[in-house]
């Protein structure tokens, strides 16, 4: 037994020299491992992966969020009472006042629908008072032929007419018209008419006629005029006798014509009527009865228009 002990303690004491021996020898293959010095290695790139569309829900549209009363301060309570303005709440600033508008659908002062005013000014519903225009056609007469004068016989030489003429306005500057002619007129020799061998109550004529004028527009109102007019007249010869103071007489009858020419200036009296004087001169004074220079006075009065 005591063999099989020292036996058995040798044996474990072997055992843990051999353990020591194999502990205190060097392993020469072991290397110490070295810390990389170089750039860092860039990893190989990934393969693209195929991308899917990415579904985006529709938006809907906003809705508008009702908005709480403004309670301003100095108003009044629901309860009847004055209102009080909220915690931490900035009394209102009296707002500056605006210029007033009247936007489209809104209420008048009248209490109708207010309407938006145009870009040309004008007032919707108002009546535009445009120009007028005349028409073409107007009427054109002498309102009155008048003249008075003294003759040789210390008497009075008198007449008067009245010509009215149907007018047409080739242009706004130009225009033509023509009418009949109707002359009244009568010689007085005065009062020794009897005694120098002439009668006693005078001459009385009545001259019928026509005429035609053409009136151009040089200046605004200042127009130049000519004037063509023939007329079946009547009048008187005297022819003194021998010894002087004695004289006979006796009527005619024949066709004078005369062509006056000059200017006048047209005087409106509202839309349809006019007022033109005219200064006209007689080219041709020893074939009819007028004088040298002949004043005329015409009414003219615009029909239709617009």
């Amino acid at each position: 037994m005591k063999r099989l002990l020292l036996a058995a303690a040798l044996g474990f004491a072997g055992l843990f020299a051999t353990t020591d021996a194999l502990a205190q020898r060097t392993d020469t293959t072991y290397v110490k491992p070295q810390l990389p010095t170089g750039p860092p290695a860039v990893p190989p790139p990934a393969p693209a992966q195929p991308t899917r569309p990415v579904y985006t829900q529709p938006q809907q549209p906003a809705q508008p969020q009702p908005t709480q009363p403004v309670r301003p301060s100095g108003g009044i309570d629901d309860d009847g009472r004055s209102a009080q303005p909220l915690p931490g709440s900035r009394p209102a600033q009296p707002a500056a006042p605006a210029t007033p508008q009247r936007p489209g659908g809104g209420i008048d002062d009248d209490g109708r629908p207010a309407q938006t005013l145009p870009q040309n000014g004008t007032v919707p519903g108002a009546t535009l008072q445009s120009e007028y225009q005349p028409g073409k056609l107007f009427l054109y007469g002498s309102l009155l032929r008048f003249g008075l004068s003294s003759n040789f016989f210390s008497g009075v030489d008198f007449s008067a007419g009245f010509a009215p003429a149907l007018g047409y306005r080739i242009t706004d500057k130009l225009s033509v018209a023509a009418g009949p002619v109707f002359v009244y007129h009568s010689v007085d020799f005065g009062p020794d008419a009897t005694s120098l061998g002439l009668p006693a109550g005078g001459y009385k004529f009545k001259d019928v006629g026509v005429r035609g004028l053409a009136q151009f527009t040089v200046y605004k109102n200042i127009f130049l005029q000519a004037e063509y007019e023939s007329t079946r007249s009547q009048d008187c010869v005297v022819n003194e006798l021998v010894p002087r103071r004695q004289y006979e007489s006796f009527r005619t009858q024949g066709n004078t014509q005369a062509l006056l020419v000059g200017v006048g200036y047209r005087q409106r009296l509202g839309d349809r009527f006019a007022v033109d004087g005219a200064l006209l001169y007689n080219t041709n004074s020893d074939l009819n009865y007028y004088g040298i220079l002949i004043q005329r006075l015409s009414l003219v009065y615009n029909l239709g228009g617009k």
